[in-house]
């Protein structure tokens, strides 16, 4: 099965890549790369025999390799909603996503195209869309080019929505990080009230619905075009009761001034995941919070 890849080398990517080299070795990938260098450094043809990287701007590489699956990562994000990071958000979640549904019109083998958006699209429940952030309404955007192709097309495509991720290999600081950081400093961290409600995923359960998807194609191949599945526990806990946790688990207290900092404009106050149609499809999110801390 041959399977091409986006954003390898970002925070889900880098912990995805090798959860298919050991689950299923056999599948052929090809990787999209805006610096190839980064990622023939992490992941080496000498030890990843199956895969090839190429860059953005080779996508004539992508109809010669012809993918069955598309599993799409890359994304530039922020909740910045200022005019320095309109070019650069639009160029990378909306410009090249596109130019990448239109090379795939080539690919006569692709029968799934697997989207990811993310939580903060729905501020008031997954009901309906209703985007938090300028980084949120591009992935919203982005959903409608992906509808148009795969109708236009015959293929399939899902949306995976992960929600508040954490562990694994790190791209950047997180929530937990900072609260954990926060037991060794001797000033207090300014933080939110700390009142939000989030369903926070250990990364090799967001990893993991994609190797899911790759043992269990046919399953995916027969869904309703457009399908979503959030990626979470369906268990949700304050961003306060997530610091008594960690105090717990370390034995150390937090040194964090709640309320020293205001919530951000349109802060998403409430994300858990709807898991249901993740169970009806045979997958559900295992490491606890307190396992995963």
């Amino acid at each position: 099965m041959k399977v091409l890849l986006t954003g390898i080398t970002g925070f889900v990517g880098q912990n995805l890549m090798p959860m298919i080299l050991n689950e299923c070795p056999e599948v052929e990938l090809l990787t999209l790369n805006i610096n190839i260098n980064e990622a023939e450094e992490k992941y080496p043809n000498s030890e990843y025999l199956n895969c090839q990287h190429i860059m953005t701007t080779d996508l004539n590489k992508v109809v010669e390799f012809n993918p069955e699956i598309v599993i799409h990562l890359a994304t530039l994000t922020t909740s910045r909603n200022d005019t320095d990071i309109i070019k650069p958000i639009l160029a990378a979640n909306i410009e090249f996503g596109v130019l990448l549904l239109d090379t795939l019109q080539r690919c006569s083998a692709l029968k799934l195209f697997v989207n990811t958006g993310s939580f903060a699209e729905y501020r008031f429940g997954t009901s309906k869309i209703n985007d938090a952030y300028l980084y949120t309404a591009t992935k919203s955007a982005f959903r409608n080019f992906v509808e148009y192709y795969s109708t236009l097309n015959g293929y399939k495509y899902i949306t995976a929505v992960p929600y508040s991720i954490y562990g694994g290999k790190m791209t950047e600081k997180r929530l937990i990080d900072y609260i954990r950081e926060s037991m060794d400093s001797k000033e207090p961290v300014d933080m939110t009230a700390g009142e939000q409600i989030l369903d926070f995923t250990h990364v090799n359960d967001v990893a993991g619905f994609f190797i899911y998807i790759l043992k269990n194609k046919e399953r995916f191949y027969s869904l309703q075009n457009g399908d979503e599945f959030h990626l979470g526990t369906g268990i949700g806990i304050t961003i306060r009761d997530l610091a008594v946790l960690i105090e717990q688990k370390y034995g150390k207290m937090c040194n964090i001034n709640w309320g020293g900092r205001p919530y951000r404009d349109r802060d998403t106050m409430h994300a858990v995941a709807p898991i249901a149609k993740n169970l009806e499809i045979g997958w559900r999110a295992k490491i606890s919070l307190k396992e995963g801390i």
